[in-house]
């Protein structure tokens, strides 16, 4: 179950309900991080709806949307009864938001369709000819000019994915050379282009996309040695292989999951399955489209960063946690649907961040 497939589900609910224009209902992302009750996913299309009635008293204003959230789960619930969709539970909380709980059938489904990144996240292929944005920053002359081209270049890349033209399609597989580390350039003469000689395109890359400002201070930082503008002189964990430097996480955590699908199907003995951690990392993944959407409106790159940060953290816990239990006749084997799904969202983040996602450890 996607998030586009579950939104249409609830839209129709919704006018069969009150007796509306599909088309006059507002477009409303289903969210996991909004779901309660351990619920897979939560709309807050009950309350928008009741936004709509003019009524001032906040009192009036929650019974209204008590009463919209329960016509619309009503109507929820007999379309599912009907064999129109198939939950496993549908309700709805105090907050007038409608919480809905998966089946295993459709839990297996998001995984199948994440796998394939662009498409889940943009809603359409990516195919056709054309050009990806893509800045030579070595040619800037200060570091900030070179971090002013790598936003706009996610920016725009971002936008060529989910505007309504057909974007290109992106690179296969990637290796971990880098062009500036591995003497693709030889004369890195100004302040970027030394800059990234020191940490590499990647790291540069999500380095300059990963805060807010537009003119960040020279000596701001993102976090534990992590500076906005890494240079030759101070680059901080940007230059390091290892989990300080949140670049290397992300591309080390796609190679891993990348890895993993091609063991499992060379028959390896697959991670036991860790209920747990799955939750967390498939929820992330339903997240992902909603997130993308925002990323585009708000012309903000840090949020898809920060996004696919969190994605790498959960992936990393599962994969720590599965690894570690042994099997046991208890115990199922973890669904390779999973780091498929991860690596399928991972390497469509990166990508349009202008960053490799190499594929083999």
């Amino acid at each position: 179950m996607t998030p586009r497939r579950l939104e249409a589900a609830v839209r129709e609910a919704a006018a069969r309900a009150l007796g509306l224009d599909p088309g006059t209902i507002p477009f409303v992302w289903p969210r996991n991080d909004h779901a309660g009750g351990g619920a897979d996913a939560a709309t807050a299309l009950p309350p928008r709806l009741a936004g709509g009635a003019g009524d001032r008293a906040p009192a009036r204003r929650g019974d209204r949307r008590a009463e919209v959230c329960a016509r619309v789960t009503a109507e929820l619930s007999a379309m599912r009864d009907e064999g129109l969709v198939d939950f496993d539970r549908v309700t709805g909380d105090g907050r007038g938001f409608l919480n809905v709980t998966f089946t295993g059938r459709q839990r297996e489904a998001l995984l199948a369709e994440a796998a394939d990144g662009p498409r889940f996240l943009t809603g359409r292929d990516w195919d056709g000819e054309g050009e990806w944005p893509s800045s030579a920053l070595h040619a800037a002359g200060p570091v900030a000019q070179a971090r002013r081209l790598a936003r706009a270049d996610a920016r725009a890349r971002v936008a060529l994915a989910v505007g309504p033209r057909t974007p290109p399609p992106g690179p296969g597989e990637a290796s971990w050379r880098d062009p500036y580390l591995d003497g693709g350039h030889r004369e890195l003469l100004t302040p970027a282009a030394r800059a990234l000689g020191a940490v590499g395109e990647d790291s540069a890359r999500v380095a300059f996309c990963r805060s807010v400002p537009e003119r960040p201070r020279d000596t701001e930082t993102t976090g534990r040695d992590l500076p906005v503008l890494p240079s030759a002189g101070y680059p901080g964990a940007w230059a390091r292989l290892t989990d300080a430097n949140p670049a290397f996480r992300m591309r080390y955590a796609h190679a891993h999951a990348t890895s993993l699908v091609r063991w499992n199907a060379e028959g390896a003995t697959p991670h036991t399955a860790c209920p747990d951690h799955t939750a967390p990392v498939r929820g992330l993944l339903f997240d992902g489209p909603s997130v993308l959407d925002t990323v585009a409106r708000r012309e903000e790159p840090h949020i898809l960063v920060r996004y696919l940060e969190a994605l790498t953290s959960a992936y990393d816990e599962w994969r720590t946690c599965s690894a570690a239990v042994p099997g046991t006749a208890g115990r199922a084997a973890a669904d390779p649907a999973l780091p498929a799904a991860v690596a399928g969202v991972l390497r469509t983040g990166l990508f349009l961040l202008g960053v490799s996602a190499p594929t083999r450890l």
